[in-house]
């Protein structure tokens, strides 16, 4: 990344290119990985492919939203050891994780699939049922999604960049 890139221009970038990704491929867990990824210098490819199947609120089943475990994933690529036995490391990311989530929560007033598509399209559409996903396709569902998965991409990357402010990272960004 250019030095000459603002913090608030890193964070646009981000977020449309969640955004995008999310409107043309589908998978918001991922698609608010990949940027994050990219962007940050965290992480790899395998770790996006990992992410596949948490979309639509873990396999479809409409639990946890796919973008708040998108950023939990970013935040344990900045904040797990690789040595399992760092217990101190571990819970440090999971506290770095716990507050994510909160921030999340507060942002969106939800964390499952299934409440914040009933809270932005009226009632939650099962991706996992061939019906209910073309009415989901029909009424804009990937436009209220995409910028569900743009916002909380932002919110990760905000995150992120914070802990990195305050060396609270085991290693500091290049950013």
């Amino acid at each position: 990344m250019p030095t000459t890139t603002s913090r608030e221009e890193l964070l646009d970038t981000i977020e449309k290119e969640a955004v995008f990704l999310e409107k043309e491929y589908h998978g918001c867990s991922r698609c608010v990985l990949i940027p994050l990824q990219k962007h940050l210098g965290i992480g790899n490819s395998a770790v996006a492919r990992a992410a596949a199947p948490l979309a639509g609120g873990i396999a479809l089943t409409g639990d946890t939203c796919g973008a708040l475990l998108g950023g939990l994933l970013a935040v344990g690529l900045v904040m797990a050891d690789d040595n399992i036995e760092d217990n101190q490391a571990f819970l440090d990311t999971m506290a770095a994780g716990f507050r994510f989530h909160r921030r999340f929560q507060k942002a969106f007033e939800a964390t499952t699939c299934r409440d914040l598509q009933t809270a932005k399209a009226g009632k939650y559409y099962s991706m996992a049922k061939p019906e209910e996903y073309k009415e989901f396709v029909a009424l804009g569902g990937y436009e209220i999604c995409s910028a569900l998965v743009g916002k909380a991409a932002r919110l990760a990357a905000e995150y992120i960049l914070e802990l990195n402010d305050k060396g609270a990272l085991p290693v500091k960004l290049s950013v």
